[in-house]
């Protein structure tokens, strides 16, 4: 039966992006550390929204520049963008502070944790008992990192 949900899982779209996406944000923080070291956190965001031009502009030849029109949508989509953009900044922030990468990786990288206890409260999504114990392992995580 796991066997099969395994296999399963592997021949899905999401389990790709998912692979491909952490083989983009790994790279992407140790990049963000060695240049947090060398320029200051807006320069780094400057450069970083530079640096993703070449993908807006490779989506936009894909959607050949038919853009969306649910106005919930976009809303929703500038919300990503500027809380990511924020975020990215604390994250340059702290590394050019001084913090140790693998620490700082780490935490940043428990957010799921916000994203659902916003889903439970806003979404209404229901936890099992052993997401509610992955979740207390995550916050133990956080904190023994915190430590470090």
């Amino acid at each position: 039966m796991a066997k099969m949900a395994l296999k399963d899982t592997a021949r899905s779209k999401w389990f790709w992006c998912t692979v491909f996406c952490l083989a983009c944000w790994g790279p992407w923080a140790l990049f963000s550390k060695l240049g947090s070291i060398e320029i200051p956190p807006p320069a780094m965001q400057f450069l970083f929204t530079i640096g993703g031009l070449p993908v807006v502009l490779a989506v936009l030849i894909g959607i050949q520049f038919k853009l969306e029109r649910s106005r919930k949508g976009i809303l929703y989509g500038l919300a990503v963008g500027l809380l990511s953009a924020a975020g990215s900044m604390a994250f340059f922030g702290a590394f050019r502070a001084g913090g140790n990468a693998s620490v700082i990786a780490t935490i940043t990288g428990l957010y799921p944790m916000i994203t659902v206890i916003l889903a439970v409260i806003f979404l209404r999504e229901r936890l099992t008992r052993l997401q509610i114990l992955g979740l207390g392992f995550a916050t133990a995580a956080f904190i023994i990192f915190s430590l470090g």
